[in-house]
């Protein structure tokens, strides 16, 4: 894998082995981190990702001068990317995730450029990290217990629109995406982190996330914050 351009892991194990040798490192959160960073990035706002249930989330948003983001809500902002499509351009948003926001800020902490992909932006994340130049890393951030089907597909999207020799890894996800292309909507639906959505009632965040190259925001990560490239 070390001599290939474009590279996939997994997870925070995934980050620590790619981010060190990658020039670029796009983490893929689908259902919803990224997701949500991608629809907050497009109106103008910035996000700063904070680690999921740490006590110190607020004193973090209060510093930053930040709006704390609730867990999942329809009417206040909050992971739900639905929520985030009337927020304004000036605000800045704290974002706790379990899996995205920490894969992000522990890759940032390799002084690596960061990226926050999904389907929405896949296209426009492959090429603004193309841009930056030599080895892109694509962590997709999976579930902790198993694999996520939404980051497998989300990963392989942006890794079909990256040029470059490729990892086996990254060649059999970008295969697998161009494999079920016609199809994602209703895969997001069905795959379990979907189901669990729509069970609680957010079968609109799973519908908008499933929406392919449909943004042209490349959310980057720049002192700490989130912002369109």
């Amino acid at each position: 894998m070390s001599g290939a351009e474009v590279r996939l892991a997994w997870g925070s194990d995934g980050v620590r082995a790619l981010a060190p040798g990658c020039s670029a490192l796009i983490v893929v959160d689908v259902l919803s981190f990224s997701t949500a960073v991608d629809v907050a990035t497009s109106t103008g706002a910035r996000v700063l990702p904070l680690r999921w249930h740490d006590e110190r989330a607020g004193i973090a948003a209060r510093d930053a001068g930040a709006v704390l983001a609730k867990p999942r809500s329809d009417t206040e902002w909050s992971l739900s990317p639905s929520s985030l499509l009337t927020l304004s351009a000036e605000v800045l948003l704290a974002l706790p995730s379990p899996n995205g926001a920490s894969l992000c800020s522990e890759a940032a902490e390799f002084g690596v450029n960061v990226f926050a992909g999904c389907l929405r932006n896949a296209m426009a994340v492959a090429a603004a990290a193309g841009r930056v130049g030599g080895p892109i890393g694509v962590v997709a951030a999976g579930e902790g217990n198993r694999p996520a089907v939404e980051d497998a597909i989300g990963a392989g999207a942006i890794i079909a629109a990256l040029p470059g020799p490729r990892s086996a890894e990254a060649e059999f996800v970008a295969a697998g995406y161009q494999a079920v292309s016609q199809r994602i909507k209703a895969l997001l639906a069905d795959c379990v982190s979907g189901r669990e959505l729509r069970d609680w009632g957010f079968a609109h965040d799973v519908a908008l996330a499933a929406e392919v190259d449909t943004s042209m925001t490349a959310p980057v990560l720049r002192g700490g914050r989130f912002e369109a490239s």
